[in-house]
């Protein structure tokens, strides 16, 4: 069944070509512009359409799609992963302080040795707008140092491929490979 016997299948009349885009996203697929009127009977006919979705997906050669994860998911991943504590938190209980940014810059041992310490890491506003970009995240707490930063990598590529195109993990110890270098967090 081809789009455009598929759009008067939907409840469209005065269906036509006009013409094709120039925005192919590859050599399978090719942008086309069409023109149809909605009739009146078009809603009622999507729903009766949905009802039988798979059947349609399948002679249109669509993939039935699937439920989205849930950040639950995510977090069973992490334990998965090796994590002994995690939880799901509401972005907007995360304090960002700028006090936590001066204790870096008078007194810590590593500030301006890594992309983790002032001045290279991002500042206290930048962190805040990132954050309100987000509505949830994951908390993880572990003993186990370095291998807590590897896990929170893994896992944001995890939540990724599990359609959490957003995922980004922050950490607060090293995640190079030298562990001597940067032992913990300040």
């Amino acid at each position: 069944m081809d789009f455009l016997a598929l759009m008067h299948k939907i409840g469209f009349t005065d269906e036509e070509l006009v013409s094709e885009t120039g925005l192919n996203s590859s050599p399978k697929t090719r942008g086309v512009l069409f023109r149809a009127q909605k009739s009146d009977k078009t809603d009622t006919m999507k729903r009766s359409l949905l009802e039988d979705s798979n059947n349609i997906e399948g002679k249109i050669g669509m993939k039935p799609k699937k439920n989205p994860p849930s950040i639950e998911a995510v977090l069973e991943k992490a334990f998965g992963l090796g994590i002994e504590k995690a939880k799901v938190i509401d972005t907007s209980t995360v304090t960002v302080e700028k006090w936590v940014r001066w204790k870096c810059l008078y007194g810590c041992p590593f500030y301006a040795k890594d992309a983790y310490h002032p001045p290279i890491a991002p500042d206290i506003n930048e962190t805040r707008l990132v954050l309100s970009e987000y509505s949830k995240a994951i908390l993880l707490n572990s003993s186990k140092g370095k291998a807590l930063s590897d896990i929170a990598i893994r896992l944001e590529e995890e939540a990724y491929h599990m359609g959490f195109y957003k995922a980004f993990a922050l950490t607060a110890l090293p995640s190079g490979l030298d562990e001597s270098v940067n032992t913990g967090a300040t």
